[in-house]
Parts: structure tokens; C-alpha cells; sequence
């Protein structure tokens, strides 16, 4: 018997009758399907933009933490406050700490405290005072003094409140008949004192060595002052108690200044504190006062903008110049040339020095072989951003030069203004900002946006209030003569 055949009814539809509800093909499923993968790409396109986003403000923040990067600055500028006298020293050589700017400021009678000033408006937060009236010092007005102001490193008060500490010295700066920096008045007293950034209550108030200077290691306030024949006499002490914990006596100096203290100073470089001395000699010491560094002649002594290292250039008056990097915890690196300096550095060109030259040099610092050489005239200082160089080039009229860092060609070029134009170069981390001193027949000088990626101009803006120069002081645009490196105003966006 063969297979059985079964019947099926077919139905003849006609093209203009409905089809029946349980006749019409399901799409609803398919529809549903869709529906669900719709929605997991939008979550993923929006989960992604979350990420780009924490990823921009991550990067943000961190360019917003480096020495020298701005505040954003717009288009729309203003002058946020006047800088007037008594508050120039606090702006030029105070610190933003904990979002406010602090430093010394010294009253018309001579009276010293230490204030903490609001960036945004220039307004007193908190002020404690340091010094008595002073009728000397209020005379010879406040950069005769050297009663000054740094943050106190991490690690004290553990950590639950930023600290402030001051030098409080009574010593008084004077210039000799031949220009040379002398005191006028040799100092006798000094207090260190510590106090809250937040607040300016009094955490420790300790006397000290007579100091002329001074410099903070974690948990140490090290004070220095020369003595009869220019050698150093430093103390480390004890930040809140005001223990001495160890002291160091340098050898007579080579050459005799004459009371010359112009190049005396302590500066910090990681976990050690340089000493300079008259006649241009530095000696390296550890956190517990040993000799990191026997003393050496320098012709130019600097920090990278982060403090982490000390370029010591030496030779460059016998047209021989050299430049020893030197580093906590790493061995010394001889360069050879002068370094350029970079006025913003994001550590993205780590192992890439730049030499100046009339053609700006890169080299490897470890072999001191060159990378390249610029193919054009430049000038520092430069930013370095990303692995670009950003500097000013002088072969054509007010140009602006991005160079590729590890290999020297050029990114783009730009024509930011005239020969006759000053121009500094800045940023906010957003755009690369140049400020140019007045054109013929403009009243004011200008600040320009570029792109830092491709050179683009975005936007120029006049200085407000007739000012003909621009420039970053810390993390703050400031604005005043050409002529003159005070400033006169703090600016910003309305």
C-alpha cells in the first residue's frame, strides 16, 4: 500500500479583502526583537559617551592641576578685580592652597600677615597676623622683606586639613652702590608659623634660627641665614614643635661678596633641599641633613615647573655650557647645551630634552645623541602638551610653531600677529592662548585661541580696561604694562 496523500483546503484571497488577524505574517515578534536591540545600542552609545566624558574630566582636571595651565578662559574677558599694592606680593609670590590664593601682605605701617584671597574676586577670606608694625619696613615697602609663605607638604596633621607655614624674619633687603642684593638690615629674629589654608587659625607658632630664607621637607621647616663670610648656617626643626633635628655649616665660600646675598636661597627638589651660596655654588642636602651633593659653581640654577628636578647649567660663560639634571633617587644627567624652559610641561615628552639654539635642539637624555633640530628659528619658553611643542618662531611675523616633540616636524604653523608684537604663549589646557602687546594704532593688547590640534584660530578677544599685556601667574591670567611685570588686574570670563 502507498503512501496516503492528505488534502489540503486552499483558499483563494482576494487582493483587495483583508487578510484575517490570524492570517497576517508576525511581525510583532520581530518587531519586539528589534525593539530590545534598539535599546541595548542606546545604552551602549550612552554608556560610551559616560566613559568619554569621566575620561574628559579626568583629563581635565589633571591638566587643571599643572603648574602654569590657566582657569578656562572664554572669549567674553573682564577684569574679575584690580590688583592693587598691598595685595601684588600676595599674587606674585603667594600659592594657591586649597582653592584660595595666600601669601604675605604687608600693611603701610609695616605690619605683616598672612591672608588667603579669593581668585575669583580678589577678596580677603581670612587674614592672621604675623608681625608687628614696622617702621623700616614700611619705608622701604614689602619686597625689601623676606618674611614669606609656602604649603606645608603632605603628611602632616594626617592629612585632614591643608597647612600653611611662614617664615616671619625681620630682616631687610637693600641694593649696594654696584647693584648687588645686601641687607639693609641683618636679621635678628625669626618664628615659624603655621597655620590652617581653610581657616588661618594658628597651628604652631615657634621660634626659629635668625633666617634669611627658608624651605619645607615633610615634617621639617628648614631655615638658612649667611653668615660673617657668606657661608650658609642652615637649621631643620621640627614643623609644629620647633625641634631642631639636625644643622649644617657650609664652607667659607671661593669668592667674597661683600655681603652680596642676591643668590642666597634654599630650594626644594623632591626630598632634598639645594643650598645656593654666594659666588653661584649649590650643595645638595638629604631629609636628615646629610650631603646629598658636595658644592658646585653653576652659572644658572632652575626647577622643571613641577619641582621634581634641578637643572644646573655651568659652563656656559666659556661657550662650553652644560646642564646637570639632577634628581632625587635617579643618578645625575649631564646634557649637553642649555635647556629650554617649559613653562607648562604634561610629562608626555619623558625622554626628549629641548636645547636652546637658535634652532631649538631635541635630545635623547640618555645617550645625548640629537633627535632632531627644528627647522626654523624658535624662541622659549615652550609648552609641551600631548607630545606636542608648542613655541614662537621668528621667520615670519608673529608665528606660531607646533612641532611634533619626538620627531621635530612640523603639526602646524600659525601667524598670530606682527614683528612689533610681544607675544606669550599660554593655556588653559582647551586651546592654546596667545597674548600680543598692542599692534600699530590698537589701544590694548589682545589674547588669541588656536586649536592645539590644528592651529585653527578660534576666537580673539581685546585685553579689558586698556591693558597692553598678558600673562599667567600660577593657575591665574593676570594683565598689566608691557613695560612693567606687575600686574594690574586678574581677568577672566564675565
Amino acid at each position: 500500500m502507498g503512501p496516503v496523500r492528505r488534502m489540503q483546503q486552499v483558499e483563494v484571497v482576494d487582493d483587495d479583502r483583508p487578510v484575517a488577524a490570524a492570517e497576517q505574517p508576525p511581525v510583532a515578534g520581530r518587531a519586539r526583537r528589534w525593539g530590545v536591540a534598539l535599546l541595548v545600542m542606546a545604552l551602549v552609545l550612552v554608556g560610551t559617551q559616560v566613559v568619554l566624558a569621566a575620561r574628559d574630566r579626568a583629563a581635565s582636571a589633571r591638566f587643571a592641576q599643572l603648574p602654569g595651565v590657566l582657569r578656562p578662559v572664554d572669549p567674553d574677558l573682564v577684569a574679575r578685580w584690580a590688583v592693587d599694592e598691598a595685595d601684588a606680593e600676595v599674587l606674585t609670590e603667594g600659592a594657591e592652597i586649597g582653592g584660595l590664593l595666600v601669601g604675605v601682605r604687608t600693611g603701610p605701617d609695616g605690619a605683616q600677615s598672612v591672608v588667603a584671597l579669593d581668585p575669583q574676586t580678589g577678596s580677603d577670606r581670612w587674614a592672621t597676623a604675623l608681625a608687628d608694625p614696622d617702621p623700616a619696613l614700611g619705608q622701604r615697602g614689602a619686597r625689601a622683606s623676606r618674611t614669606s609663605c609656602a604649603p606645608v607638604p603632605d603628611g602632616e596633621q594626617d592629612g585632614t586639613e591643608e597647612l600653611v607655614a611662614c617664615l616671619v624674619s625681620d630682616a631687610l633687603l637693600g641694593t649696594s652702590a654696584r647693584g648687588r642684593l645686601t641687607l639693609a638690615r641683618v636679621p635678628t629674629t625669626s618664628r615659624v608659623v603655621v597655620v590652617n589654608a581653610a581657616d588661618g587659625r594658628v597651628v604652631a607658632d615657634r621660634t626659629a634660627p635668625a633666617a634669611l630664607t627658608f624651605a619645607l621637607l615633610p615634617g621639617l621647616a628648614v631655615v638658612a641665614a649667611p653668615g660673617a663670610d657668606g657661608h650658609a648656617e642652615v637649621t631643620a626643626q621640627d614643623l609644629l614643635t620647633g625641634e631642631v633635628r639636625w644643622r649644617h655649616t657650609s664652607p667659607r665660600p671661593e669668592l667674597d661678596r661683600a655681603g652680596d646675598v642676591s643668590g642666597f636661597d634654599l630650594v626644594t627638589v623632591g626630598d632634598l633641599v639645594a643650598v645656593t651660596e654666594a659666588g653661584s655654588a649649590v650643595t645638595l642636602l638629604a631629609a636628615d641633613g646629610t650631603v646629598a651633593r658636595e658644592r658646585e659653581r653653576y652659572d644658572r640654577l632652575s626647577r622643571d615647573e613641577a619641582g621634581a628636578r634641578l637643572e644646573v647649567l655651568s659652563g656656559y660663560l666659556a661657550f662650553r655650557p652644560v646642564t646637570t639634571i639632577v634628581q632625587p633617587g635617579r643618578d645625575d644627567r649631564r646634557i649637553p647645551g642649555r635647556l629650554v624652559h617649559r613653562a607648562v610641561d604634561d610629562g608626555s615628552l619623558p625622554d626628549v630634552e629641548l636645547i636652546e639654539g637658535s634652532r631649538m635642539q631635541a635630545l635623547d637624555p640618555a645617550s645625548g645623541d640629537a633627535v632632531w633640530q627644528a627647522d626654523r628659528h624658535t624662541s622659549g619658553p615652550v609648552l609641551v602638551l600631548r607630545g606636542l611643542v608648542y613655541c614662537t618662531s621668528g621667520d615670519s611675523a608673529g608665528e606660531i610653531v607646533a612641532f611634533d616633540g619626538r620627531t621635530g616636524s612640523v603639526v602646524w604653523t600659525a601667524n598670530a600677529g606682527t614683528y612689533d608684537q610681544l607675544a606669550r604663549l599660554m593655556t588653559d589646557g582647551r586651546v592654546l592662548l596667545v597674548g600680543l602687546t598692542p599692534g600699530e594704532d590698537a589701544a590694548a593688547g589682545s589674547l588669541s585661541a588656536y586649536s592645539l590640534t590644528g592651529g585653527e584660530r578660534l576666537w580673539q578677544a581685546p585685553l579689558p580696561g586698556g591693558l597692553d599685556a598678558a600673562w599667567t601667574q600660577g593657575h591665574l591670567l593676570v594683565a598689566g604694562e608691557s613695560g612693567d611685570p606687575a600686574p594690574s588686574a586678574v581677568l577672566g570670563s564675565s
